[in-house]
């Protein structure tokens, strides 16, 4: 086995969820040195696309590893793991993480088997690296995932009185989509429930809070246009509702989100074939999303993508934006040139997590410390 060649020196300052897709990790490489150092992504492996090439699951550990370098990440094999897959998947998290950056990933609800290649996993990593722990918080009132995660720290625990070797856990807290005002309410309520269920039950090295409030391609095709839609930010605005909650119970609590894509992304195949005749061009702002649809196919599409590019750049929401290569590449569709040309829902997606990334990563720079002496608004700026 490898020796272990990771050594963490930072705690990441937001944790994005992202496709092990081409999209998402060429917009990851992309970033700028300085955002990409506070960015620790939780690579999620979509399921195998039953129409596509077979791409074994130790070769996107493996290419996941060569993308991440050196900091810290999480790789979450959830939907690959089938009772069917279970030897493979727990050969491929033994064999291919130790001397990577990657941290397994685990759950309340995974296989036994599943916990036990993660825990072995994460030993083998050495270097402090440890393991996530990705949970979906219960309505309040509910105890019964509180004391399941209760019983996997205890089986966690009775290996390191075993090895003597003590695994540092991070706690994912996964809501899921909070696309309104009614899931905001409800998904505070079981964030905040969370915190004061599980916070207690071990001293995390993190706790992240996690929502996707970005729209899906899917479902939304009417009201994208004239020039463009926007959508409230919930996903940050959940954010600043429960994090003055975490600070008071000195809970290490990290921003999280489902960047530019809507969660039920992550559970469909790599490749759908013979996908919509249209895509979107988005922009991520201080409190919204703008969302533009454009065709993805027929003679004059290129012209009406750069057309809604050209609405998107003249925006208040673009010019504030930090300078990124997605920031480049949209001015350039606006103006007609690049070797891309219009692009694709591929480069697309690209632009959009990568615009997003690099937006959050100066949002929560610029965020004063969780203090009610010093006041923010849902935008992360000081009242």
């Amino acid at each position: 086995m490898a020796e272990p060649t990771y050594q963490p020196t930072h705690q990441p300052t937001y944790i994005p969820v992202l496709p092990t897709r081409k999209s998402a990790l060429t917009a990851y490489r992309e970033l700028a040195t300085t955002a990409r150092a506070a960015v620790a992504p939780l690579w999620t492996v979509p399921p195998p696309d039953p129409a596509g090439p077979r791409v074994p699951l130790r070769g996107l550990l493996a290419e996941l590893a060569r993308t991440q370098g050196t900091g810290p990440a999480w790789a979450d094999t959830g939907c690959r793991e089938t009772d069917r897959a279970a030897a493979r998947v727990a050969a491929a998290l033994r064999d291919i993480l130790p001397g990577t950056s990657l941290r397994p990933v685990t759950g309340v609800e995974r296989p036994g088997w599943q916990q036990t290649a993660c825990v072995e996993a994460a030993r083998a990593c050495g270097g402090g690296r440890g393991m996530g722990i990705r949970v979906v918080p219960e309505p309040p009132g509910d105890t019964r995932l509180a004391a399941r995660l209760h019983g996997l720290l205890e089986r966690i625990a009775r290996g390191e009185r075993v090895t003597g070797d003590r695994l540092p856990l991070d706690l994912l807290l996964d809501l899921g989509a909070v696309q309104d005002d009614g899931e905001l309410a409800f998904a505070e309520k079981r964030a905040l429930h969370a915190l004061a269920r599980l916070g207690p039950l071990h001293p995390w090295r993190t706790v992240t809070v996690l929502a996707g409030a970005c729209p899906g391609t899917e479902g939304a095709v009417e009201g994208y246009g004239a020039p463009f839609a926007d959508a409230e930010r919930y996903d940050w605005d959940l954010w600043h509702a429960v994090a003055p909650t975490a600070d008071g119970r000195r809970l290490p609590l990290v921003y999280g989100d489902y960047a530019a894509a809507h969660p039920r992304g992550l559970r469909q195949p790599r490749v759908i074939p013979d996908g919509p005749p249209w895509g979107l061009l988005r922009l991520t702002g201080e409190r919204a999303f703008l969302l533009g649809r454009v065709p993805t196919r027929g003679a004059d599409h290129a012209a009406a993508v750069r057309a809604m590019a050209r609405e998107l750049v003249e925006t208040e929401d673009f010019d504030a934006a930090p300078d990124s290569e997605p920031k480049r590449w949209l001015r350039a569709c606006a103006e007609g040139r690049g070797p891309e040309g219009a692009g694709n829902p591929e480069v697309w997606a690209r632009t959009a997590h990568g615009q997003h990334l690099a937006y959050v990563v100066r949002q929560l720079r610029r965020r004063p410390p969780l203090d009610p002496l010093h006041p923010v608004d849902s935008a992360g700026w000081p009242v």
